[in-house]
């Protein structure tokens, strides 16, 4: 295993060591950016262009009349932050209103129980895009409206999550791991190369988990069965042996929460040292000069999540949200999308990269790897995580249950 070099700017890539977390930072993050579960109350459709029209028909109306209405999205945090929407604004002199939601059970329960036409477009996780086509919920989306497709890596451009059959219902707009983050003050990044790291006895009441049975899980059916191609695809034998897995795990854990700010925070004071919640994390606040914090992809593979922007069916002005779910495509939104204050995360659209600067595209990734100079880190990353996904042999509530057995054991 190669060696961090001795150059605070440097990070060992073998690991995937990722971004570093100051106190400093981290409180000006905090008081920026909050991960909370509403921030917009959505009560109907208000205005937008006929459904039946043509969307590039809408979209350069939009542009020739100089816009007008509000379109209304359902959307994780960070869709929302300035940076990343305010260009769509001023390009359709249109309102954006959201709705955030942390999950993607809560996604579908917001969802569910607003009035048909609430929302114009949303963000969806890739194995809740299936959901969403059961409920009818979301159009099927023509490539041809979507030219930046074809700067996507090529996981992201045919990536089954996003389609049902050969039909594409939603556009990728960034993705990231669910890897080992700990604290290399106190643990030597040399011990830290499997899921079985987390399960020593040091490490009791010292562990972090970002709350949802998904990831959790994913990377407990990976420490087990390494080898398998789709971690959630497991016999019930195999389950219990997750389930086992994962009550030995509790006793180490300290903190299991939604919201991101609490992870960092108690790394940052120490409560925490380690746990399954990636580089997402670690990138949530700039580096600069302390080298505590790092996360790694370990041997047997992470979970990967992925979001992408999806046009809602009873949605009244589609034109419009089309041209939305367009704009998430392109390069320079999803270089600033991938920065989000909120939390970080990869651009699939390769192109993003000619927008990031030389500090993000350290942070991220973006940056040659050098076990691999032909692939960048992000790349090579990409190819040793799974795909978060839904429970294949079993029912969802059968997983949810071993999942709160966990949590109150």
């Amino acid at each position: 295993m190669t060696k961090r070099k001795n150059t605070p700017s440097l990070f060992n890539r073998e690991q995937n060591l990722l971004r570093y977390l100051t106190r400093r930072k981290f409180m000006q993050f905090t008081a920026t950016a909050s991960f909370a579960a509403a921030t917009t109350k959505l009560v109907g459709c208000e205005s937008g262009a006929d459904s039946g029209a043509s969307p590039k028909a809408g979209a350069e109306t939009a542009r020739t009349k100089g816009g007008g209405g509000t379109l209304r999205i359902l959307a994780w945090p960070g869709y929302d932050e300035p940076e990343i929407i305010d260009g769509f604004k001023q390009q359709y002199g249109v309102e954006v209103e959201f709705k955030t939601y942390i999950g993607g059970e809560q996604m579908l329960q917001f969802f569910n129980q607003s009035p048909p036409g609430t929302f114009d477009g949303l963000i969806s996780d890739g194995e809740y895009v299936a959901k969403l086509v059961a409920l009818d919920a979301i159009d099927q989306l023509n490539p041809d409206d979507l030219p930046n497709l074809k700067d996507y890596h090529p996981t992201y451009q045919t990536f089954p999550g996003f389609y049902q059959g050969d039909a594409l219902m939603a556009s990728g707009a960034r993705f990231g791991n669910y890897g080992i983050a700990f604290n290399q003050t106190l643990i030597d990044p040399a011990e830290v190369d499997s899921w079985e790291f987390l399960l020593r006895s040091d490490l009791q009441g010292k562990i972090a988990l970002f709350d949802w049975y998904l990831p959790n899980m994913g990377n407990a059916s990976l420490a087990l069965f390494p080898a398998n191609p789709n971690p959630y695809d497991l016999r019930d034998d195999q389950l219990n042996q997750v389930r086992e897995w994962m009550l030995r795990l509790k006793p180490n854990v300290a903190l299991i929460t939604p919201n991101v700010q609490d992870i960092v925070s108690a790394f940052i004071s120490g409560d925490i040292a380690a746990g399954p919640v990636g580089d997402w994390v670690i990138q949530n606040a700039i580096a600069d000069g302390e080298t505590e914090f790092t996360a790694i992809v370990p041997q047997e593979g992470a979970i990967r999540w992925s979001e992408a922007a999806a046009v809602c069916k009873a949605s009244q002005n589609k034109e419009l949200a089309l041209a939305w779910v367009k704009y998430m495509s392109t390069p320079e939104v999803q270089a600033r999308l991938a920065n989000a204050q909120a939390y970080k995360g990869i651009a699939p659209n390769m192109k993003a990269i000619d927008f990031l600067s030389d500090s993000e595209k350290e942070l991220l990734g973006y940056i040659p790897d050098p076990d691999n100079p032909a692939k960048l880190i992000m790349e090579s990353q990409l190819e040793r995580t799974r795909a978060r996904q839904l429970p294949l042999q079993q029912a969802e509530k059968v997983w949810q249950d071993i999942y709160n057995e966990f949590k109150t054991a």
